[in-house]
């Protein structure tokens, strides 16, 4: 996988994925149809108030190049319909911690985090993680959490064979 630098602060998303599917940031955006650069929410501070990119226009994408996407939560969680304050977590954390790592090291994808700059998305593949603010590191959670990645739910990406 090669490191690219996302353009603009609401360009994280793109620019993950474009590594992930080994292809340029510039692609990527004309195959989703826009930049992220809409004021969807004028009121907002800078990036929150772009449109920015969802992850279901990137699986769009992903899908008609041919690959799989699959979302692997860190945390997996039952409740009833309309009542999430009564969440069952499912596995324990030493278990799901483990299940996410493992994820990490064998496959590649992108992974969802949080953080005192809120939403961001980075690309891995096989326990390295590239940045879309230019860094490329190993994977831990430590390390992670150290760069302020919160990280939640990856979504690992493979080639579908036909």
């Amino acid at each position: 996988m090669k490191l690219q630098t996302q353009n603009e602060r609401w360009q994280c998303v793109v620019t993950a994925v474009a590594m992930v599917l080994n292809i340029e940031v510039q692609d990527l955006i004309r195959l989703v149809g826009h930049d992220g650069s809409e004021i969807a929410f004028p009121d907002l501070p800078e990036p929150e108030r772009r449109l920015g990119h969802n992850i279901y226009e990137m699986i769009r994408v992903a899908v008609n190049l041919g690959y799989a996407v699959t979302p692997i939560p860190l945390r997996p969680a039952t409740y009833p319909a309309n009542n999430p304050s009564r969440e069952i977590v499912i596995g324990s954390v030493e278990g799901n911690w483990n299940d996410f790592s493992g994820q990490l090291q064998h496959s590649r994808g992108v992974i969802e985090c949080s953080g005192p700059y809120g939403y961001h998305v980075v690309a891995y593949d096989h326990g390295r993680i590239y940045d879309p603010r230019g860094q490329e590191f190993s994977y831990t959670r430590e390390t992670c959490e150290q760069k302020n990645l919160y990280t939640y739910r990856l979504w690992r990406v493979d080639r579908i064979t036909p």
